[in-house]
């Protein structure tokens, strides 16, 4: 899904740049701003509040979630969160169009998860919208905010290559504002439950049946066989990506696992259909090739 809302972003931007006549997302973003959270009140409460997280942090000794993080693609997709314990968080999102959501409200910490009370509703639809749970998680010297439910796709980045990015962080998943310049040093602190979902070494496989595809108004979903299994280390939720053919960009997400063999299913979305159709002889790795 980020791919997919990286691409629409990189579009959508693109589309601004060259004068175009305004897009759905631009009218919904407009749309939008008539929206409370989108008030000059709104803007002067988070600003307010900021202001009490960053003098907040300034006070605090090392903490283990405390302070600014981002995520982006420096597009259409760049995501701020700041929290404290006291003052609570300030969530931004903004692209080319400008400012696409904001919220704030409290930080709960409870059974090690950080839960976001928020001011107005959270809509996480398209460009708006975070998670509203997070786990802490240390990762050599890097601190990382990784949504409750999303821990399966923070170990298939690192199995794909794609984390830990060095230099200007350009991730998927909220690092700590100056950790991007940061070693990591062995496995991410996280639960045995997830550790398991992290390789030593890449897992190829090949396609070997289509069972079915099917369209749908935003995409087209296969389900494909898989010649690899739990023998080989598979796990349901793990991602593999198309090598071969070098014209496939496509991701399978492991839904079912047997001892030898493995279901997979591949979405494209619209602007993706160009993209040759899941065909049996498809190899596939965890690593990005």
């Amino acid at each position: 899904m980020r791919r997919y809302l990286a691409t629409l972003a990189a579009i959508v931007c693109l589309a601004a740049l060259a004068g175009s006549a305004p897009l759905r997302l631009a009218a919904r973003t407009g749309q939008q701003r008539a929206d409370l959270k989108f008030s000059e009140r709104a803007q002067g409460e988070a600003a307010e509040r900021q202001k009490q997280i960053e003098s907040e942090i300034a006070s605090l000794p090392i903490h283990p979630w405390a302070g600014s993080c981002f995520f982006g693609d420096g597009l259409g997709v760049n995501v701020w969160v700041s929290l404290a314990p006291k003052s609570g968080f300030v969530f931004t999102w903004n692209g080319c169009l400008g400012l696409y959501d904001r919220n704030y409200g409290d930080v709960v910490e409870k059974d090690g998860k950080l839960l976001l009370r928020f001011t107005y509703p959270n809509d996480r639809d398209g460009f708006q919208g975070i998670a509203p749970e997070f786990l802490s998680v240390l990762w050599g010297d890097r601190h990382y905010l990784i949504p409750g439910d999303n821990i399966i796709s923070f170990a298939n980045q690192i199995n794909s290559g794609t984390e830990p990015v060095n230099g200007r962080y350009m991730g998927s998943f909220l690092l700590r504002k100056g950790d991007e310049e940061k070693k990591v040093r062995g496995q991410p602190a996280i639960s045995p439950q997830y550790l398991r979902y992290l390789l030593a070494a890449p897992i190829r496989a090949q396609i070997v049946a289509v069972k079915e595809t099917h369209d749908e108004k935003c995409c087209r979903t296969t389900i494909a066989l898989l010649n690899a299994g739990a023998q080989r280390g598979l796990l349901r939720g793990m991602e593999l990506y198309v090598y071969k053919p070098r014209d496939a960009f496509e991701t399978v997400e492991v839904t079912n696992v047997l001892d030898g063999t493995a279901e997979g299913r591949i979405v494209q979305y619209k602007g993706d259909f160009k993209s040759p159709w899941p065909a049996v002889g498809w190899k596939i790795s965890t690593k990005l090739e």
